[in-house]
């Protein structure tokens, strides 16, 4: 069997700047299809995934079933093979949006090469920047993403990465077919700490004390084998591990919050970051932080 191979390349004039993304199927030495096409300005990681996608949808178009996807960015193929994680908010949709057209393979390998042998690809990405308009010959022309995981199109953006060590997929077979539902774990826990609000003009400005109650959401589109997106226990053990930093303390002398008011807001959203760090597997990541400072008193963050 004659392998498909994908080439795919994206780039930012000014990073952020104009950007352009390109792709280049080809079967054996046979071009299948390629293309290229201006997305408006973005940086240079966001247009390396906008690009994979685009090839990857075109190469489903074609009913391809073992792809080898080859990129010049090293850190695309090193998130995609979950050698990196990803940290960049912008980047997580787009990371699932691949992850998951990857999936709908038999076989979809990773490959990073040198920019040397991506040059048509490249050139793609460049002429569709300087046309202001696509390029090539696609089977599946470039649209603006529409995404479920997609911030930038203002659709309901979420932040998913794959099942834990527990509950990782051992291998293809024992992979379930890809859910259009998503499910949502919530799990919570509380810390009794005091603060002291920077600057405000009322009684919170003295040093006084809370029961924080905390809850955390993480959202998948997929179960593992085990039947789970991700082990209530473990969702509970990070959450505790988290708020241990803060509980029976003066939230004011740990940083950040030595320089930055600890007010439900930034609690919420460093808690947030600190879980998102925690939690790092491809499939389940965290999407909404809730902060109660009181009983009738309640704090969301959430990406938009």
């Amino acid at each position: 069997m004659t392998e498909y191979i994908l080439y795919t390349d994206g780039g930012s004039r000014g990073n952020p700047g104009p950007a352009g993304i390109g792709f280049v199927l080809n079967h054996g030495f046979v071009k299948s299809c390629d293309g290229g096409a201006p997305i408006g300005d973005a940086t240079n990681n966001v247009a390396e995934y906008k690009a994979l996608i685009w090839g990857l949808e075109n190469a489903l178009a074609l009913t391809i079933t073992h792809l080898e996807a080859r990129a010049d960015s090293e850190l695309l193929v090193k998130q995609l093979n979950g050698e990196y994680k990803v940290k960049n908010a912008a980047l997580k949709p787009l990371f699932l949006d691949a992850l998951n057209l990857s999936k709908q393979f038999e076989v979809c390998e990773f490959v990073h090469i040198p920019r040397e042998e991506n040059e048509e690809a490249d050139a793609l990405a460049n002429e569709a920047m300087d046309a202001l308009g696509q390029v090539g010959n696609p089977v599946q022309p470039y649209q603006i993403p529409n995404s479920l995981f997609d911030f930038e199109s203002g659709e309901l953006s979420e932040e998913l990465e794959e099942c834990n060590s527990v509950n990782t997929f051992r291998n293809e077979e024992a992979q379930p077919p890809v859910s259009t539902g998503i499910y949502t774990l919530t799990v919570k826990d509380h810390f009794d700490a005091a603060h002291f609000l920077y600057d405000y003009p009322g009684e919170c400005r003295h040093l006084h004390g809370h029961t924080w109650d905390i809850e955390v959401s993480v959202e998948s589109f997929q179960l593992c084998e085990l039947g789970m997106v991700y082990d209530f226990a473990l969702l509970k053990e990070d959450l505790k591990a988290v708020l241990s930093r803060y509980d029976h303390k003066h939230l004011n002398e740990i940083e950040p919050f030595d320089t930055i008011s600890p007010t439900a807001e930034n609690l919420a959203r460093i808690i947030f970051e600190e879980l998102t760090e925690t939690i790092t597997q491809p499939g389940v990541a965290v999407t909404e932080i809730a902060v109660w400072e009181s009983p009738i008193a309640k704090l969301t963050y959430r990406l938009r």
